[in-house]
């Protein structure tokens, strides 16, 4: 969270939640979100900007993405790339309906 006052005056929290009383006091007192950690499915983490821009995918260690150490490369690459298209379509799907669908911008 950045103050609107002061660019240089942010703050940063990690595994809190947004309905946190001291995060939504900083809110009220006029800081902005610029940036939100989102865990998708229990699969997936990544970090969303106050512009909508996603980045900094990563899978959530668990037993969804458990491999066995003997598997050819290729083939592991193969399925982490299944892995993470299907559930990157399952959450902007699921932000879609959040937010109410996209803006054309024709």
């Amino acid at each position: 969270m950045q103050d609107l006052s002061d660019s240089r005056s942010t703050v940063t929290w990690r595994e809190f939640e947004l309905t946190d009383q001291s995060i939504r006091r900083h809110v009220i007192d006029g800081m902005k979100l610029t940036h939100l950690g989102v865990g998708f499915d229990e699969l997936l983490s990544c970090v969303i900007n106050e512009d909508g821009v996603v980045s900094k995918f990563k899978f959530i260690e668990g037993d969804a993405i458990d491999r066995p150490d003997y598997e050819d490369p290729l083939a592991r690459f193969d399925a982490d790339f299944v892995l993470l298209t299907g559930t990157v379509s399952r959450m902007v799907e699921a932000l879609k309906k959040l937010l109410g669908g996209f803006t054309r911008l024709d």
